[in-house]
């Protein structure tokens, strides 16, 4: 059973590949690509009922890696061994003792965190088992506590992974959560490879994967640091298409935002937040519009199933939920979500650091993208619980340190950036 799961991922970093090849995203970056690449078409798929098996993933990698090695550009010839110094030995050895570690914990642990054993794991399970978006169960307004408006990409993702297994199981299934966190530290090294010192490459990323708040999510089955990990990968591909200039349209971006946005609705957020933060830091807006258009474009057939189906959302910006429910709250709200974001116990000492390299790449391109940013997506995740019908305490109370990923993992990796000289002598786009 674990080696068809292995078998899956395996096709899905072929996918990945022919994805990077298209889109000049770095090799490493490949796997994290090929999951959401993977879940936007298993996901948009399950809208016309049709199951995304066996046959279907076999028939996108030899899709994909046809049509990258004839339309781009399979980079073989950048796979190159890695020079490591004592440093970057002791960081690789300590992130395979997490990953060692962490196998067995991942595929023991049951299915027992609620919204991953009612929400997500629900609809993955009836994924698999329905093998589409049966309107009987994912529009029942008897369902509709289980925010049904979320979008599919993760119980897409587990329903592939069940059909790969045979059958869904609610402990193996943590598996997959584990393989995203590994592809998503991939794709974070292969943008630091060229960009920052292999010191602090690797340094910085034993920090990022050992951080209290990432292990620990991963292994609840909720989708908000494979959120985070799409974030974090938009964020890097934004800032490396400013470093080059920012000449042509940040498809690299897109891409990813398009992941983040079929993954959670404060995806949406996230993306109006990079947006915002591109527009200011480049000025290039039109650029900017495509990318917003690309990223609507992938969800639009989700919003559409959503319109015909009556099935309304209470837990983010819609044209009907602009009304401003709870006046006043906002201050207390961002407490509330900076509270966790700087606390010792979930994302140690990131926030602070972050501000750190800010200050020290002052001026540069990079640097302004950056803190914009941050507090663009820090002001929409405030927003949300200004403007949604729930009780406002409660809600901070349950999802206020979970939402935060996304703004953490995005301040942690552009951190490095930051800091290295480099990001010092950007040049003006």
């Amino acid at each position: 059973m674990i080696l068809q799961l292995l078998l899956a991922n395996l096709l899905e970093l072929g996918i990945g590949i022919g994805v990077a090849s298209l889109l000049r995203l770095p090799l490493g970056a490949s796997y994290l690509a090929g999951l959401g690449a993977t879940g936007i078409l298993s996901a948009h798929l399950a809208l016309i009922h049709i199951t995304f098996g066996w046959w279907a993933l076999l028939a996108t990698c030899a899709l994909s890696l046809g049509l990258g090695r004839r339309f781009g550009d399979i980079p073989a010839v950048q796979i190159r061994r890695p020079r490591l110094g004592l440093i970057g030995w002791a960081s690789l050895l300590a992130l395979g003792a997490l990953l060692v570690h962490a196998w067995p914990v991942f595929r023991a642990k049951p299915l027992d965190n609620y919204d991953a054993w009612a929400m997500w794991g629900m609809k993955a399970k009836a994924l698999t088992l329905f093998g589409w978006v049966d309107p009987h169960l994912f529009a029942a307004s008897g369902a509709q506590p289980l925010h049904l408006d979320y979008p599919l990409l993760v119980p897409s993702l587990e329903a592939v992974t069940a059909r790969a297994m045979g059958h869904f199981d609610s402990e193996a299934i943590h598996l997959q959560f584990l393989l995203i966190g590994v592809a998503g530290i991939a794709a974070f090294y292969a943008y630091f490879r060229d960009s920052v010192s292999r010191r602090l490459t690797w340094v910085w990323l034993v920090v990022l994967a050992a951080a209290p708040a990432f292990v620990g999510q991963l292994l609840t089955a909720y989708a908000d640091i494979p959120l985070a990990l799409f974030v974090g990968a938009a964020v890097l591909a934004a800032a490396s298409w400013i470093a080059r200039g920012a000449v042509g349209f940040p498809l690299a971006p897109a891409f990813f935002l398009a992941c983040a946005s079929l993954t959670k609705n404060e995806g949406v957020v996230y993306a109006a937040a990079l947006l915002i933060a591109l527009l200011i830091a480049t000025r290039r807006l039109r650029a900017v519009i495509v990318t917003g258009l690309l990223v609507e474009a992938t969800l639009l057939p989700w919003q559409v199933w959503l319109a015909v189906r009556h099935v309304h959302s209470d837990t983010i910006l819609t044209v009907h939920s602009l009304e401003v429910r709870h006046p006043g709250i906002a201050p207390l709200a961002l407490h509330a979500l900076l509270r966790p974001a700087l606390s010792l116990d979930t994302w140690p000492l990131i926030l602070p650091l972050f501000g750190v390299a800010v200050l020290l790449a002052r001026a540069t391109h990079v640097a302004v993208f950056a803190s914009a940013f941050v507090v663009a997506a820090f002001l929409g995740l405030d927003w949300i619980y200004v403007v949604s019908p729930l009780e406002w305490s409660n809600y901070l109370s349950y999802s206020g340190d979970r939402v935060i990923d996304g703004a953490l993992v995005g301040a942690a990796v552009l951190t490095p950036l930051l800091a290295t000289r480099r990001a010092s002598r950007i040049g003006t786009p």
